[in-house]
């Protein structure tokens, strides 16, 4: 009975780590790295319950809802390294993530409808 205690709180600790992971969900990995970003002060995704911080309209990007409907994948990550113009413009900041963190982010945001 004594080493069940040890072995069955192990498994649960295993198990909290394994389901609380934001690499447990493409989902919500990506909502976290857009949050992690600061995406937010800008954008808005209603569809993730995210509203955007500033208060300056002209400050304020768009709603990211749909923006999959817009652009092809493989723009994003250009768009978001400050390589490709939108409009003659380049977006405003450049994403410092990691490439894993670049392509959960675009996944994410192209499942937002």
């Amino acid at each position: 009975m004594k080493r069940i205690v040890p072995i069955a709180g192990l498994v649960l600790f295993a198990a909290v780590v394994f389901v609380a992971s934001p690499a447990a969900s493409d989902d919500m990995n990506g909502k976290a790295i857009f949050l992690a970003q600061k995406c937010n002060l800008c954008h808005t995704v209603s569809s993730a319950g995210i509203e955007a911080q500033t208060k300056s309209e002209a400050l304020k990007g768009p709603d990211l809802v749909g923006v999959g409907d817009r652009h092809e994948k493989s723009w994003f990550p250009q768009w978001l390294h400050r390589e490709a113009e939108m409009n003659g413009q380049k977006h405003k900041k450049k994403f410092t993530g990691s490439d894993e963190e670049l392509k959960a982010l675009v996944d994410w945001l192209l499942e937002q409808k």
